[in-house]
């Protein structure tokens, strides 16, 4: 039989060996052992302590967070806090895939950037009752770096509701995503998503500000030699600021957070519109006084050059004061 990696909450110091040299290690809250008399929903791995009582009252909802051959399973809110606890080395290179289930995705979210410091081959997600509900989450799996393939349930997500396949290949398609929900990515469809979010990209170039620019381009490793970071963005080929844009799409991993830039992007939004309604009235206007404003020009010109002597002494005279 395959061995399995686990890993218990909530025993005390020295109680059991460091998780490294643990043939199991399982985190779970509602793991129950038979005939356990009073403690008989006390978490227990083999040669562990009975965890004190104190410690028992203060658990949490259910989660368990466990390796199985090459699956790292993720179930449960309280899981999450384990992703970066220590794991045996070699179990944690063979993880492959990872399966989140019964967890929301804006915790899990804030975590993604530390699995592939712990598990450096996974490559294949899935993801079951996560309550991914909109396509700007898929901007926070941008953070794997290495996601080869995607799986979205339909139960528990409400997104499924929406062409999200698309967009996922948009954005994580440079990562090198190749199959979304056991389906291949095919080469019409990366032409196809570039194109239909082709827009998209040419407002995030045109309104990302420098002070988000540099950093950007730091975390991609393309600043070594820019001192300019707008003007060699503006020259640079379509195909990096393609990929600029699309890293620049980030997922607000808090409620305030996404508040508050909503509302900044609000008023900046606000404020473009303002602008070009006034541009538009002064066309207008300046389109229906042309015809006589053209007229006074032509003759003044003319008037000048039949007095030119006059009129080059009137700009003698200007010129000196």
């Amino acid at each position: 039989m395959e061995r399995t990696d686990v890993v218990t909450e909530g025993l005390e110091e020295g109680d059991s060996e460091p998780a490294e040299t643990l043939d199991a290690v399982k985190y779970s809250s509602s793991f129950k052992q038979p005939n356990d008399g009073a403690n008989s929903n006390c978490p227990k791995i083999a040669g562990a302590k009975p965890r004190s009582k104190s410690k028992e009252n203060h658990r949490g909802g259910d989660y368990l967070i466990e390796i199985n051959g090459n699956t790292l399973s993720v179930h449960g809110q309280g899981a999450l806090r384990f992703i970066d606890r220590p794991w045996n080395a070699s179990k944690a290179k063979d993880v492959t895939t990872v399966k989140f289930s019964s967890l929301d995705f804006n915790y899990i979210a804030l975590v993604l950037n530390k699995i592939k410091n712990r598990f450096p081959n996974a490559e294949h997600f899935s993801f079951s009752e996560t309550n991914i509900f909109c396509l700007g989450q898929i901007n926070a799996l941008a953070d794997i770096q290495g996601l080869t393939s995607l799986s979205i349930d339909s139960k528990g997500n409400p997104i499924m509701d929406k062409n999200w396949r698309s967009y996922a290949i948009y954005r994580l398609s440079h990562w090198g995503l190749k199959q979304i929900d056991g389906t291949q990515v095919t080469v019409a469809e990366l032409t196809t998503s570039d194109t239909e979010f082709k827009g998209l990209s040419d407002i995030v170039i045109s309104c990302l500000p420098d002070n988000l620019l540099e950093p950007l381009l730091e975390r991609l490793q393309l600043n070594q030699t820019i001192t300019r970071p707008r003007e060699w963005l503006d020259l640079a080929e379509p195909s990096i600021r393609t990929v600029v844009a699309k890293e620049a799409l980030q997922w607000r991993k808090t409620k305030q957070e996404y508040s508050m830039w909503r509302e900044k992007g609000r008023i900046h939004l606000q404020s473009i519109i303002s602008t070009t309604l006034s541009t538009i009235m002064k066309l207008k206007q300046l389109n229906g006084e042309w015809p006589v404003i053209l007229r006074e020009i032509v003759k003044d010109t003319l008037v000048d050059y039949s007095h030119l002597d006059t009129y080059m002494k009137q700009c003698l005279t200007q010129i000196k004061s």
